[in-house]
């Protein structure tokens, strides 16, 4: 505890990353239409309950929620980006699926599994579950980003914070959820595969990099 506090105040970040990168705007920054999807205009998300919501704009600067269609098939993924400036000690578990979801009345019937999704050159991490609420089944992909870097695992996420803590850099953050509504858990991931692939395909190099790491 000594050591701590002698040496808190020498390795204290105060670089913010996100003020020497461009400004990020997710509201335009990511696309209503790519590919076969189009955002979903008719369905507002559903919010969370206020003090989750209150701990999530806490958290994060910026969060975008949408529903896409897909053309032909009808079929809807729910898109979910939280973006924060300030990521050093926030990004919880209590922010991730695996927290905000059984706050929500939701229990999760299938436990976190990682797994590796390739985009293109990109080999991007990802962590999948299901939660459940009544008859609602929900299928959950998401990966966070730390600093530019993408995570599914919580260890590592945390070990990439202190290392930015350690060389003086307040690093940014983002959390990436896609769900949808489906009892079929092998169909939704694999609508949700087919449109990660379609939905970072659309972005532009640079918000590529910051949402994708």
């Amino acid at each position: 505890m000594l050591f701590t506090a002698v040496l808190a105040p020498v390795v204290e970040p105060r670089r913010y990353l996100a003020r020497e990168l461009p400004p990020l705007h997710l509201e335009t920054d990511v696309p209503k239409e790519f590919g076969p999807w189009q955002m979903d205009a008719s369905i507002a998300p559903v919010l969370p309950s206020p003090d989750v919501q209150a701990m999530l704009e806490s958290t994060y600067n910026q969060q975008l929620s949408r529903t896409y269609v897909e053309r032909d098939s009808g079929y809807r993924i729910m898109l979910l980006i939280a973006y924060g400036e300030n990521q050093i000690d926030k990004l919880t578990v209590a922010h991730l699926p695996e927290g905000c979801y059984p706050a929500q009345g939701f229990r999760i019937v299938k436990q976190t599994v990682q797994s590796i999704m390739q985009l293109g050159e990109t080999n991007l991490p990802v962590a999948r579950l299901v939660a459940q609420k009544g008859a609602r089944t929900e299928p959950i992909t998401y990966w966070t980003t730390v600093g530019g870097r993408s995570f599914s695992s919580d260890y590592a996420r945390r070990y990439a914070r202190i290392r930015d803590a350690l060389e003086g850099v307040i690093p940014d953050g983002m959390l990436v959820r896609i769900s949808s509504i489906d009892p079929s858990e092998s169909r939704a991931f694999g609508f949700q595969g087919s449109f990660l692939k379609e939905f970072t395909d659309s972005l532009s190099a640079s918000v590529r990099r910051r949402i994708v790491g």
